[in-house]
């Protein structure tokens, strides 16, 4: 019978650490996913037509001033981080307009965003792991000026962009897995597509994935712009709000920003936070660039994504010894371990408590693991001295009390039964 009740305790424990953990990772996940969402177009119409010509939105404060355009579909709720770092929220949507309201001023630093100070400070990520990947969602997404059409299927101008960024990060050290697998037609579909090319990549254990894009704002000005004495098209990058990922790739955003910022300011027009995924939910470390629009030169896209190139290592680290990359942990990288032992310490208490029947069981369980005899079994040897008549003493006590200890729970067992 008190074999049975054992079991039972048992059984009864592991639900509840079960139970414990599941709370624990439900809670952890509805405290990234983004609250309701209001459609503000029409998502069928409009995901057709993303990055291309014809409609874009525009996103401005609550005194009117522009914050930024785009050419893709906004939501309410959806974030930006302009380039002066200040957070804004879509709050209310007039027509083409989305109206944000400032939510504060984003800290956005890389440890004083010293490069030297990062390249011996950062951490390595896994043995091996040496490879950056990039590919292109929209490959058919091109540039009027250098190449006649905004959109070329099959080979679309943003493989010569991503594929300038692939050449100036190989002569960072850092090995590129340049994948140009079309992804046509350019639909609502195309992320589903798309996300087989992903997973491909990160099969190959690759420590980032970058997916090239251009915008589909008419005003070739808007995302021109003077740096470092050159004509560059701007850059911005994009993270999907909906999925666990978010916290770290937006993480990795405003690092690599933050770089940029320090190095090349003006090259990064900022960070839009958007309602889906854009397949960020397979990595930590994975974020969408829009370099320029269709309407800017290809050249002075490659311009402006190379400059990017010369800055994320700085963010990502350079190859290590034996030619690992190596990077730092973000913020919600460690967030997520302490929830897990967190997780496990809640659970693991909650287990014992449960399997000794009583706090006063447990603790004594926990005494006996942290015993002289178990220190002694770990070759943990304290000093020998003399043994003297108190000690037998001492002994005899300790025997006398075990001796009614158990049977006080046998009588409590027997008379359960």
């Amino acid at each position: 019978m008190s074999n049975f009740k054992w079991s039972l305790k048992y059984w009864k424990g592991l639900v509840f650490v079960v139970l414990i953990l599941t709370i624990v990772g439900v809670f952890y996940q509805q405290k990234n996913e983004p609250r309701s969402n209001r459609q503000v177009f029409n998502l069928t119409e409009l995901l057709q037509r993303e990055h291309t010509q014809g409609d874009y939105s525009i996103l401005v404060d609550e005194q009117g001033n522009v914050l930024d355009k785009m050419a893709r579909s906004v939501y309410l709720h959806d974030e930006f981080i302009a380039s002066d770092n200040r957070r804004y929220e879509v709050v209310r949507i007039e027509g083409n307009k989305a109206i944000c309201h400032l939510l504060g001023l984003e800290k956005i630093s890389l440890i004083k965003v010293n490069s030297t100070v990062l390249k011996e400070t950062a951490l390595p990520v896994q043995a091996g792991n040496k490879a950056v990947g990039i590919y292109y969602s929209h490959s058919d997404e091109s540039y009027v000026p250098s190449d006649g059409n905004e959109s070329i299927p099959g080979n679309g101008g943003v493989y010569d962009v991503g594929t300038a960024f692939a050449n100036s990060l190989e002569k960072e050290g850092y090995a590129v897995i340049n994948d140009t697998t079309p992804h046509e037609p350019h639909d609502d579909g195309s992320y589903r597509r798309s996300r087989r090319t992903a997973i491909s990549l990160l099969k190959k254990g690759v420590a980032a994935i970058f997916d090239v894009h251009r915008d589909g704002v008419p005003d070739p000005n808007f995302y021109r712009r003077n740096i470092n004495g050159q004509t560059v098209a701007t850059l911005r990058f994009v993270v999907g709000r909906q999925n666990q990922n978010m916290s770290a790739n937006l993480d990795f955003a405003k690092r690599l920003k933050a770089a940029a910022d320090a190095k090349y300011p003006g090259l990064v027009r900022g960070i839009f936070l958007g309602q889906g995924s854009y397949n960020q939910d397979l990595s930590p470390r994975a974020v969408l660039i829009e370099a320029g629009t269709h309407t800017n030169s290809k050249e002075n896209a490659i311009k402006g994504i190379n400059l990017l190139a010369d800055v994320v290592p700085a963010v990502l680290g350079t190859p290590g010894a034996g030619g690992t990359v190596r990077t730092q942990s973000t913020a919600a990288d460690w967030k997520g371990v302490f929830l897990v032992i967190l997780a496990f310490i809640v659970g693991g208490a909650a287990y014992l408590v449960i399997s000794a029947g009583s706090w006063e069981n447990a603790l004594s369980r926990v005494r006996q693991i942290t015993s002289i005899e178990w220190v002694n079994l770990l070759g943990w040897q304290q000093q020998r001295r003399p043994f003297t008549k108190d000690d037998k003493q001492e002994i005899a006590k300790k025997e006398l009390s075990d001796k009614e200890f158990k049977n006080n729970n046998e009588r409590a067992d027997w008379q359960k039964d």
